[in-house]
């Protein structure tokens, strides 16, 4: 096709739609809304991958986590919390783990993660709560500050606990917490120290430190035993150079420990998101999945409204074929409008997303990420329903007869 024709397509195209605006206005409408859903999906999505890396950039890239394998259904050993009668899965990670990677060289801090959910008791009812036990170490591998008073000191005997910011408020109605005292698993702790606010509760750690209670690893095993199960250690390592040598050493020892069975993974670097990455990606696709629906049903608005065309427009098609345009002069024809009213949609439904992303990014602690990748994507999908829903009514109106056409006028 010669760029003479293209071009008398494209304004004969504008020519026809911009007669009937409203009805192209809400064809248009349902490919906006599925573009517009695509773009915030993928825009926020990058936005917190970005932030999690930005945070372990944050912290020196001489970190390492490990973290239980994830383990087959059936490999799964299920026990019972007693606190909150809830199921979770055994951690593959031992108390030995813990004093073998300690004596890794160039190890300079270790800090346990077990997370588990008490009933909390402090000026008023008792509430369930979150609770952390790890060791003194973790504002080592954490960029943890305390707002007031000090963090936590190893000592079983020691019944102290540090609080979040949002934890103190919840349980004393006030940020002013220091000295005072909760009860949880019939033992009483005397608040030492209250967190700054933290400005995002995603993290590397997954743990809202704002709506946590921190106590000592070694206290929590007192009290809860066998059931406390260690999700994560972090480990601070010397130097980015030792990083490697350190993540070997300890899968060595950590394999021996566990028989040979690598039920375990030591993660460093941009790896370390790894969890909190599958989790979005999970969530990315789900959400992909409904905004997919949103542009179908957009581009069955685009058939249908061609179908309707071609219906209206039959007497145009007979006199053009009349004066000479072949089947394939009226399938662009009609084929060029549908892509203009699914390229357009997918223009400002572009515009739209970021728009709604930028302003609901106002009360979340991460941006949207703009990529030339999303711009791509959306072009892409708006061309494709363009020309897989305006194919079959420009086929219907290319293969209509012009002297039947024109004899329904006459």
């Amino acid at each position: 096709m010669s760029l003479r024709v293209l071009k008398t397509n494209i304004e004969n195209a504008f020519e026809s739609l911009h007669a009937n605006r409203l009805r192209t206005f809400l064809t248009m409408l349902g490919v906006m809304i599925g573009i517009s859903s695509v773009v915030i999906i993928f825009s926020l999505s990058g936005g917190v991958s970005s932030m999690i890396s930005n945070q372990i950039i944050a912290e020196g890239e001489s970190l390492a986590v490990v973290r239980p394998k994830e383990l087959t259904t059936n490999n799964k050993n299920v026990i019972t919390n007693l606190a909150t009668s809830r199921n979770f899965t055994q951690s593959s990670i031992k108390n030995e783990d813990l004093g073998l990677i300690s004596k890794v060289k160039d190890v300079l801090a270790v800090a346990p993660l077990a997370n588990f959910s008490a009933k909390v008791k402090g000026d008023g009812d008792e509430k369930y709560a979150n609770l952390l036990a790890t060791s003194p170490n973790l504002d080592q591998t954490v960029g943890l500050k305390v707002r007031e008073g000090q963090f936590i000191a190893e000592s079983a005997n020691a019944n102290t606990v540090v609080i979040g910011n949002q934890m103190a408020i919840d349980l004393f109605g006030t940020t002013q917490a220091l000295g005072k005292e909760i009860t949880m698993k019939g033992e009483k702790f005397i608040v030492i120290g209250v967190l700054a606010h933290q400005s995002s509760s995603i993290n590397f750690s997954n743990v809202d430190f704002n709506n946590t209670a921190i106590i000592p690893y070694v206290t929590a095993k007192r009290i809860i035993g066998e059931n406390l199960q260690i999700q994560q250690v972090n480990i601070r390592v010397k130097s980015i150079n030792n990083l490697n040598q350190v993540q070997q050493e300890i899968e060595k020892g950590m394999l021996k420990n566990h028989n040979g069975e690598k039920d375990f993974e030591v993660l460093t670097g941009k790896n370390i998101s790894h969890p909190s990455d599958k989790f979005i990606e999970l969530s990315t696709f789900i959400l992909a999945i409904v905004a997919s629906i949103s542009l179908v049903v957009g581009g069955i608005g685009i058939m249908n409204i061609m179908l309707v065309n071609v219906s209206e427009r039959t007497r145009e098609i007979g006199i053009r074929k009349a004066l000479g345009a072949n089947n394939r002069h009226i399938l662009f024809q009609f084929l060029t409008e549908s892509m203009i009213i699914s390229l357009s949609g997918g223009f400002f439904g572009y515009l739209i997303g970021y728009a709604f992303s930028f302003g609901v990014s106002v009360f979340l602690p991460f941006s949207p990420v703009i990529s030339w990748q999303i711009a791509i994507l959306v072009c892409g999908i708006s061309i494709l329903v363009g020309v897989i829903f305006g194919l079959y009514p420009a086929f219907r109106a290319a293969r209509k007869d012009p002297i039947i056409s024109l004899r329904q006028y006459l």
